[in-house]
């Protein structure tokens, strides 16, 4: 099977992100970090070729969001 050039793009982007996680967990940097994973969750829930596969990703781009969030409220 052939994976999609966009599939690959979206996949490869996601570890780009991860490879940049940043060392403290309870920081400005983390926070954006997770930002960004959740954006590239959102482009990877597009491209993947089964739903359940889709809605897994998804779900994760909006667990990643609410941590974020709640970094940031943390560190007020």
């Amino acid at each position: 099977m052939t994976i999609p050039g966009d599939l690959k793009r979206s996949l490869r982007r996601l570890r780009e992100v991860r490879a940049r996680r940043p060392v403290g967990e309870e920081s400005p940097a983390f926070a954006g970090w997770r930002d960004e994973m959740a954006d590239a969750l959102d482009e990877l829930s597009r491209t993947l070729l089964l739903g359940d596969d889709r809605a897994r990703a998804a779900a994760e781009a909006a667990a990643a969001r609410v941590e974020a969030g709640g970094i940031r409220a943390r560190l007020g």
